[in-house]
């Protein structure tokens, strides 16, 4: 398996999938090499690995002398020393070029890469080992840029991977759909998988007081144009020129939370607007259960974890059409993004209405729960099969038959 970060080195949910992903797979039986590029220090990594007796953690080494500025996941001061180039980009392709020298998986029977970041290496190592590749597409350019500005060199990256991947897994029917059409991908070989939650870092059940209401409206996710935080504000300013008693907190951080400030001041909210910045497992578990609504009106959201975990909680939540987890869910209510008179809306009957809070509360905490990692491991490991008898299949077909047979 070939990945970007793994815990404690996290720059997103990225890392937060592996971790799960191999965790369960290795309950299960499953052998796992995992590359992810050097980092300060491997000591979390090998205490995470410790763990778990059929995961090895390769860190794939730097150059020995080179000018770094936080490294790829970000730190302070400059420094020589043993990492990676400052530039993302930079850091990305030295990272596929050093895994090439790096890699030492020859028994392994299956190749999986995660995004775009590992696809170089990735399908150089297809070529020259025979093994078969999956490649789990958790998010394109198309989302992170939310339509605006997308990069095409990283696009033609998620295309080479995805039509030279044997299986592609698509973390959704949402995503899957985009890379038939966009991708022009062979939908014969991509497989939705949906994510799952950790639910041991949850509460154990809901504890939510539905009779006790402070009129506060929740959006915990990054400030990016991608969660589109813009919706947000535009259905916030919306309801309180109809109740201006409503709260609004704005959790986490992001490219655009200057503007989303300045936005509240020109509109004269900042009176019922609270930005918190980046906010803990802990501090974000607290927002769910001290607030009345979540709303995440994504512009392009593959699946979006925050949701389930914001139902588990038990708070009501409004989302986006283009949501990916949606798809799969009954028990929340869903809006157009851009539609924020519809989202306002939606908000003020959530906010009157004790009994449809708790409603979709309470159902849409039992509803989540049905998102686990083992699910998803286990539905990984069946892809992982049909990719090797694929592969078997096609090699047996290339040799004369008295071979073969």
């Amino acid at each position: 398996m070939i990945g970007w970060e793994f815990p404690p080195f996290l720059a997103g949910g990225l890392g937060i999938h592996c971790l799960e992903l191999t965790t369960e797979l290795s309950r299960k039986g499953v052998q796992i090499d995992f590359y992810m590029p050097h980092m300060a220090s491997i000591e979390g990594n090998r205490r995470v690995a410790d763990h778990h007796k059929h995961l090895r953690i390769i860190e794939v080494e730097a150059d020995p002398e080179v000018l770094i500025q936080g490294g790829p996941y970000g730190g302070g001061g400059r420094q020589r020393g043993r990492g990676y180039e400052a530039n993302f980009n930079d850091a990305v392709m030295q990272y596929n070029e050093r895994l090439l020298n790096a890699f030492d998986s020859y028994d392994a029977d299956v190749i999986h890469c995660h995004d775009w970041i590992t696809v170089p290496a990735a399908v150089e190592l297809k070529h020259r080992t025979g093994k078969p590749l999956v490649f789990t597409v958790h998010s394109t350019e198309y989302d992170r840029s939310a339509g605006f500005f997308p990069q095409n060199w990283i696009i033609n990256l998620e295309r080479l991977g995805i039509h030279e991947a044997d299986a592609v897994i698509a973390v959704s029917g949402y995503t899957r759909d985009q890379l038939v059409e966009r991708f022009r991908g062979d939908a014969s070989k991509i497989f939705p998988i949906h994510n799952g939650v950790n639910y041991d870092k949850l509460p154990a059940s809901v504890t939510k007081d539905y009779n006790k209401s402070n009129r506060t409206v929740l959006f915990l996710s990054r400030v990016s144009r991608q969660k589109g935080p813009i919706f947000f504000m535009e259905a916030a300013r919306k309801v309180l020129d109809v109740d201006p008693s409503v709260r609004f907190i704005m959790a986490g951080k992001g490219e655009m939370l200057p503007e989303m400030i300045q936005f509240a001041v020109r509109n004269n909210m900042m009176d019922r607007m609270s930005f918190t910045g980046y906010v803990t497992d802990a501090e974000a578990f607290s927002l769910f259960q001290n607030s009345d609504v979540y709303v995440l009106p994504s512009v392009s959201e593959p699946f979006g974890i925050s949701i389930l975990e914001a139902m588990t909680s038990g708070i009501p939540t409004i989302t986006s059409k283009t949501t990916g987890v949606g798809e799969a869910l009954n028990h929340v209510l869903k809006a157009h993004y851009w539609d924020t008179w519809e989202m306002a809306d939606m908000i003020l009957r959530l906010l009157d209405s004790r009994a449809l809070r708790e409603e979709l509360g309470r159902n849409g905490a039992r509803e989540a729960r049905k998102f686990t990692w083992d699910r998803c491991a286990s539905a990984t490991l069946d892809v992982y099969r049909w990719t090797a008898d694929q592969a078997r299949r096609r090699n047996n077909r290339a040799l004369p038959a008295s071979v073969s047979a």
